[in-house]
């Protein structure tokens, strides 16, 4: 199970932090990486899920 916690900008690309509550960590992630093989399909499953929000910049966090 997973749960975003907030995105932010670095270098110009939008990065993605959510918690993983199964393996009890933070997991930080491009949009860009979603294609990739390396993260989990229940995870790439949760961010299509909330990926408006994402997008409209709604989970965004300015320092």
């Amino acid at each position: 199970m997973y749960k975003i916690l907030y995105c932010r900008f670095s270098g110009g690309q939008r990065l993605v932090v959510v918690f993983d509550f199964k393996g009890e960590q933070t997991i930080e992630f491009s949009l860009d990486e979603l294609e990739k093989e390396e993260l989990p399909e229940e995870l790439k499953q949760y961010i299509k899920g909330i990926r408006e929000g994402i997008d409209s910049g709604y989970y965004d966090y300015s320092l």
